[in-house]
């Protein structure tokens, strides 16, 4: 046997290998999920860790978060249950995610078990993720009901750590609770520090940027209510928001002369203003910044790069993306996602480096992403690319469907047309109403208006019931092949067909009849304007 031949067969045993070791894996992940719902937390236990022998670098975060996911399902959960899950983990050496973090305490709320939701609180925020206000407002309430007034202090200052503001509520009954109990010193300090953080937020949200500038100024003054990173971070956001970046960016230069380090969180809401305003340069001065506080981009810092993208300043917005992907950030689906649809359109390679990272990241695509991609695909050249993709994707639906349909009717590809929509009856597809615009267009486009009136036609007597999107495409397709009085009469029936006439109707109707100097139909048209209030535009 030669050397290469040796080579093939190795290769093709590895393969075979490698897909009946992912095929125990998945068998063994299904048996731990089933265990743990229905046989308790022991047997879940041991197909978890059966699972390392089916395949290297296994199990991972994610099947670990399933595993906890599905022994919240069972009936018999306890506190103990949950600690044994958790120390399973640091045994494994697993790195808790975010999703980690909140399913746990998902469970213990369930449990009431508010001591253990609060040690799993304070170490989610020492893993430098954060808290949703819903959780702690849960946990709040709960440490209130309990009579645990220490840590429900606690949890009052985590959430204004993070500028959350807890219900009105919520305070009455902690601070009843704490007078009650002879803490009358903690009660009173508890008020004061809502008062003063809940009137910097009023200023805020109600754009008041003088009064909240001037709120944030008497907080530097007191050390008890001094403002912390997330407090500037509000009022950088809020500014932010309203286009006042150079008002944020000095902001930002007096909280680091305060002594206060900015978050990612901070440097993420700035990149996404500059990014949206095409600042380019200030965007990359404020990366370099980033890395040189050694601080590490995340998802969010990814997502607050898509002004750029949008702006057609793919260069430094890749450039940044590679880093942050191929940087060990904690990426989720969303992300690639977004970046798939900024990018959609781009080469083929492009798309192949950015799956590269969702595999290294063990994050597996969903139907949006092969949607995202096959509209990426279909802005190409080749239909026939777009069909090899398309046919690739395991379980297309109506999306992918009406994707391909709607690029091979732009470009007037009839034999793709039908191609794809005898795969559609093939897979037990129907079109609909996004599937019916676009072969309506497309017979229109090609000069088949007997075609195109059938499709109609089939729409009104059997479903689905048109757009005004579709009928706005229909009447453009009548007017630019000369058809103006089978225009008109679509627009007669508009009431029967269950709609109503939009100022664009008007302005196709009007265009139309101006081209062919029908003077009568353009006065009758506008006058019929001035009856039902529109305003057709010019």
């Amino acid at each position: 046997m030669s050397r290469s031949s040796s080579s093939s067969v190795q290769s093709l045993a590895m393969s075979e290998e490698n897909h009946h070791n992912c095929a125990d894996y998945a068998e063994l992940r299904s048996n731990m999920q089933n265990l743990a719902k229905s046989s308790g937390i022991t047997k879940a236990l041991q197909a978890f860790r059966l699972m390392r022998t089916a395949a290297p670098g296994k199990p991972t975060i994610y099947d670990y978060n399933s595993l906890v996911n599905c022994c919240l399902k069972s009936e018999n959960l306890c506190s103990h249950d949950l600690s044994t899950l958790y120390s399973e983990m640091k045994t494994l050496g697993l790195s808790p995610n975010a999703s980690t973090f909140n399913t746990f305490l998902k469970g213990l709320n369930l449990i009431g078990e508010s001591k253990v939701a609060l040690w799993v609180t304070i170490e989610m925020c020492n893993h430098a993720f954060t808290p949703s206000f819903t959780s702690l407002s849960t946990l709040l309430k709960k440490c209130s009901d309990s009579m645990e007034l220490e840590d429900a202090i606690t949890v009052l200052e985590l959430m204004m750590g993070l500028n959350y503001i807890p219900t009105e509520p919520q305070v009455i009954l902690l601070i009843n609770r704490l007078s009650k109990h002879g803490m009358t010193e903690k009660a009173t300090l508890v008020l004061y520090k809502l008062l003063d953080k809940a009137l910097f937020y009023g200023f805020c949200k109600k754009r008041l940027f003088k009064e909240a500038s001037n709120c944030l100024n008497k907080m530097t003054t007191n050390s008890r209510f001094y403002p912390n990173v997330r407090t500037y971070t509000t009022f950088i956001k809020c500014l932010c928001d309203n286009g006042r970046i150079q008002e944020a960016l000095s902001l930002l230069g007096r909280m680091e002369k305060r002594g206060l380090d900015p978050d990612i969180v901070t440097y993420n809401i700035i990149l996404r203003a500059l990014s949206n305003q095409n600042m380019v340069h200030e965007v990359f001065d404020l990366f370099q910044t980033i890395y040189q506080k050694e601080l590490s981009p995340d998802r969010y810092t990814a997502t607050a790069l898509s002004g750029l993208l949008k702006k057609g300043n793919l260069g430094i917005a890749r450039t940044l993306l590679h880093d942050i992907f191929y940087g060990g950030s904690d990426m989720d689906i969303a992300v690639y996602n977004v970046y798939y649809c900024l990018f959609s359109g781009f080469k083929s390679k492009e798309l192949s480096y950015v799956i590269e990272c969702m595999i290294k990241n063990d994050i597996e695509p969903n139907n949006i992403t092969f949607n995202t991609i096959l509209k990426g695909f279909c802005k190409g050249k080749s239909m026939d690319e777009a069909l090899e993709y398309f046919q690739s994707i395991k379980k297309p639906d109506l999306v992918s469907f009406n994707t391909i349909l709607s690029a091979s009717c732009k470009k007037g590809d009839s034999k793709m047309v039908e191609k794809v929509i005898d795969l559609m009856k093939d897979e037990g597809f129907k079109l609909n109403v996004v599937g019916f615009t676009c072969l309506m267009q497309y017979y229109c486009n090609v000069g088949k208006l007997n075609d195109c009136l059938d499709v109609f036609e089939c729409m009104i007597s059997q479903g689905p019931r048109p757009s005004m999107v579709t009928i706005n495409s229909l009447m453009i397709g009548l007017c630019k092949n000369q058809e103006l009085e089978a225009a008109y009469r679509v627009f007669c029936n508009l009431e029967s067909y269950g709609l109503s006439s939009d100022s664009r109707t008007y302005k196709i109707l009007m265009r139309a009849a101006k081209i062919e100097g029908n003077d009568l139909l353009v006065e009758e048209l506008q006058r019929k304007c001035r009856g039902e209030g529109v305003k057709p535009n010019n």
